[in-house]
């Protein structure tokens, strides 16, 4: 299961060091906002030294590289060719022009063929090509939707229920789904308010989200607990299963409840993790 994504300054050796203790499902290891551009290169090179050291468990290293438009990108693309990690997340990505470009980047060098992208959707134009850029190349495994960049593009003010997200976050979870990829919602800047943290969790979770960004190892352990079946959620699968299993129909009456085809499909999801 892909619960919780964390982000790890790329040029931290301290936090990189500390980062496989973290419980997350996924460490992205940061080059963008996180990293001065001065410090670009040293995040490169300890990014290599974190991969190839490995990683524990199920694990799953991504690097989140600079944006197609941005004076490092080249430079980035050239540096992930040296560097076996699952995949990258582009930075601020808005069209499938620019997921073709670092597609085209990764298949000119030699052992990088391997690299997922995920995307990284933070502006209205981004959110409205969200299916497109989904559908574009055939390394496409996830979209993530960045709330802060999304809010400024769009001069929203914040509210505490964010319900002036809902609509982004609904197009990019749809799309996201729609073709068959992996879709994380963004960080909760509050990372010392945990009933903060799993208020947004449960938000995202009910909208479609498979997991969600953390800023803080605060935040893991809370967002793995939300995006895992609860004993409740699992008791009821298995109930609805069993029940469809033995009706041998196409509709069965469970304590007053009708479930059908489509009640059994969420049971099995969650029983399949």
């Amino acid at each position: 299961m892909r619960r919780s994504y964390l982000f790890v300054p790329g040029d931290s050796e301290r936090k990189l060091a500390k980062a496989r203790q973290r419980g997350a499902d996924v460490l992205i290891l940061d080059w963008e906002d996180a990293v001065l551009p001065e410090n670009k290169a040293r995040a490169r090179e300890l990014s290599l030294e974190f991969v190839l050291t490995g990683t524990p468990g199920d694990t799953s290293v991504l690097i989140r590289c600079n944006p197609a438009e941005s004076s490092s990108f080249e430079e980035d693309c050239i540096a992930l060719q040296r560097i076996p990690s699952e995949g990258v997340l582009l930075s601020k990505c808005r069209s499938v022009d620019e997921v073709l470009l670092l597609d085209q980047a990764l298949c000119d060098g030699e052992g990088a063929t391997e690299h997922r992208i995920y995307l990284m959707l933070e502006s209205p134009q981004a959110v409205l090509n969200a299916f497109q850029m989904a559908r574009s190349c055939a390394r496409m495994a996830g979209l993530m939707f960045g709330a802060e960049d999304f809010s400024a593009e769009m001069h929203l003010t914040r509210t505490s229920e964010e319900t002036e997200l809902l609509y982004a976050r609904s197009a990019v979870a749809t799309a996201a789904r729609a073709a068959g990829c992996e879709v994380v919602d963004s960080p909760c800047l509050e990372f010392k308010d945990p009933a903060r943290v799993r208020s947004h969790a449960q938000a995202a979770r009910n909208l479609g989200f498979s997991g969600k960004l953390a800023i803080h190892p605060a935040q893991v352990a809370v967002i793995n607990e939300v995006f895992s079946p609860s004993v409740a959620e699992v008791e009821w699968a298995r109930r609805i299963a069993d029940a469809f299993s033995a009706a041998g129909a196409g509709v069965v009456d469970l304590d007053g409840t009708m479930a059908d085809e489509a009640i059994v499909k969420q049971a099995r999801q969650i029983l399949e993790g």
